[in-house]
């Protein structure tokens, strides 16, 4: 069982000291409260203890996307809390830790991380995820819905899902997503979708040009969005390089690692 040394504490604070401090100073910047943003601390490539370690300083959101990685780990972690049972075995999200999408159940141990799927998702592994993901941040496609719906329905799971939008031009390499023009038609399969409960949107910069513009676009589908789901207000947006420019468009939710963990250690 690894665990945290003392210089990897003191990383891994100061770290988190400094990404809170950016986020207060998007935030302001921004005319808006730090409240308002949800840090999800992205731990691929980094092991349980650092995960705990975040954890014990008031993270309480994390993300992974890997199925074979995220999978032990979850375990791990939520044993080393105390948990019972298997990931999501109490159902769906935690109602005392995320205020983001309340009256759902409740996961022991109380204050347990909610965990996020962020990478893209195949359908033979929608039900592998559906075991312990609180949220799946990357559904871009009306079959992964089908899968998903299924593998929650069928174990009383409430998975919150986030619809990915790409924001890449067209004719270019993306980063995966739905057309912003497939979006609506998304978000209303998944808000009839049983065991998913629609939160919102989610996207990632394209490469080779300023991300605001993008998040500004990403922030009109959200508009859209919200005239048939008014509900959904996540905008999943931000990451260790860009998340001022998300703040400023309207970003909720910053999916934050290498600023956090440093540098990615390598997959094996």
């Amino acid at each position: 069982m690894t665990v945290t040394s003392d210089a990897d504490l003191a990383r891994l604070r100061a770290n988190l000291g400094e990404v809170r401090e950016r986020i207060t100073v998007a935030a302001r910047a921004a005319g808006r409260e730090p409240a308002e943003l949800t840090l999800i601390a992205v731990s691929k490539t980094w092991p349980a203890a650092d995960v705990l370690t975040l954890h014990a300083l008031g993270v309480t959101h994390f993300a992974e996307n890997r199925e074979q990685e995220a999978a032990p780990k979850v375990a791990d972690v939520l044993s080393r809390l105390g948990a019972a049972g298997t990931p999501g075995a109490a159902g769906g999200l935690d109602a005392a830790g995320d205020e983001d999408m309340p009256g759902t159940a409740a996961r022991l141990p109380k204050g347990a991380p909610l965990w996020h799927f962020v990478g893209q998702l195949q359908r033979n592994k929608a039900n592998a995820v559906a075991r312990w993901a609180d949220w799946v941040q990357s559904v871009d496609r009306p079959e992964l819905v089908t899968s998903l719906s299924r593998a929650a329905a069928s174990r009383g799971r409430m998975i919150a899902v986030c619809v990915q939008v790409c924001l890449d031009t067209p004719g270019t390499t993306g980063r995966g997503g739905a057309a912003p023009g497939d979006v609506a038609r998304m978000t209303d399969l998944v808000a009839e979708a049983p065991g998913l409960r629609l939160a919102g949107v989610m996207a990632v910069a394209p490469r080779g040009e300023p991300p605001q513009p993008a998040f500004a676009r990403l922030r009109r589908v959200a508009e859209g969005v919200w005239r048939n789901h008014p509900e959904a207000r996540v905008i999943s947006a931000g990451m260790s390089g860009d998340l001022e420019a998300a703040v400023a468009e309207g970003a909720t939710h910053l999916r934050i690692g290498t600023a956090l963990f440093g540098e990615r250690r390598p997959v094996p």
